[in-house]
């Protein structure tokens, strides 16, 4: 991308933090809730209205003049900013999709940690796609994006990046956002895991990290991690399933009879503490330790492991 040069500015606004919300027009409030909630878990959180708009407000903001209420409803949409969806009674305005080249013409992007994943249970929920999954390249290189219609006809966008964009490796001082930047951050939730889920997790996880053929691994990942999962130890930090692999790689190289089973495991929400024993059939529980598990959606989103206990020279 050839670069923008920009003066400095003799003063810009103080306290700007980044996007709060997006706004969107929909023509029913409860089949666009319904829509983000059903296909996307977002939640409906605060609402407004519906209430009167004076001649001036209308005229102002450049409302038709015959639209009498107005009512707003702002959804938690995962971790990024959150969408505000505008309902109007009577619905007087076009009925018509602005063109994209329309002036203020607009769509937002939800980004996915599966691409394919998503996209096929919302073909299989009967949304309508625009397009086939786009490839970037240059600066974009290594992003995939698509495009579907609500039931209204609004442009959404799907978008994955799990490894990044092209332009980071020219290493910039400034990078765009990115899902990789809230990738230990504690998806809020109601729900604690049961214990047939905490069963499942320490099975499928366990039954990654004792598997010796890193091709398998690899394929197996998919269903046990996000696809941006982020892996933590005292020495390694990575995103997605290559790093994490590589580590597993190694170690099991470096220990090829021990094996990991559980110690015990426990969650508050959708954290998890999963203590671990590692060693040979001789002495399993030669090394414990923690994983400390944030689970979204069903699927790891950020391991951290942690050591509790090494072999000293006379156990070795």
């Amino acid at each position: 991308m050839t670069s923008l040069s920009l003066t400095s500015a003799k003063a810009q606004a103080p306290g700007i933090v980044g996007i709060d919300h997006v706004g969107i027009n929909v023509p029913d409030m409860d089949q666009a809730i319904k829509f983000f909630h059903d296909m996307f878990g977002f939640t409906p959180v605060t609402k407004l209205g519906p209430f009167p708009m004076d001649k001036d407000w209308k005229t102002k903001f450049h409302i038709h003049e015959n639209a009498d209420q107005v009512e707003l409803v702002m959804m938690r949409a995962g971790d990024g900013s959150n969408i505000e969806l505008f309902a109007y009674k009577p619905n007087v305005g076009s009925q018509e999709q602005p063109f994209r080249d329309d002036i203020s013409a607009t769509h937002f992007s939800l980004y996915t940690s599966d691409l394919a994943g998503t996209k096929s249970f919302l073909e299989s929920q009967g949304v309508k796609f625009l397009s086939d999954v786009l490839s970037g390249a240059g600066d974009t290189e290594g992003e995939k994006w698509v495009y579907f219609e609500t039931p209204w006809g609004a442009t959404i966008e799907l978008n994955s990046y799990p490894s990044g964009k092209g332009y980071e490796k020219n290493h910039p001082k400034i990078k765009l956002w990115s899902p990789k930047d809230q990738a230990t951050s504690v998806s809020l939730t109601t729900e604690t895991l049961g214990s047939d889920q905490l069963d499942d997790l320490a099975k499928n996880h366990f039954k990654i990290w004792n598997d010796h053929d890193k091709a398998a691994r690899l394929n197996g990942m998919s269903a046990v991690y996000t696809e941006d999962v982020a892996f933590f130890d005292d020495k390694e930090a990575s995103v997605g399933y290559e790093g994490m692999n590589n580590f597993i790689e190694h170690l099991l190289s470096a220990n090829k009879e021990f094996k990991f089973t559980l110690a015990k495991i426990s969650a508050n929400h959708n954290v998890v503490r999963l203590y671990w024993n590692f060693g040979p059939a001789s002495k399993p529980s030669l090394i414990s330790g923690m994983d400390l598990i944030i689970v979204e959606n069903g699927k790891v989103r950020s391991l951290s492991a942690f050591l509790d206990h090494l072999p000293t020279a006379k156990s070795k």
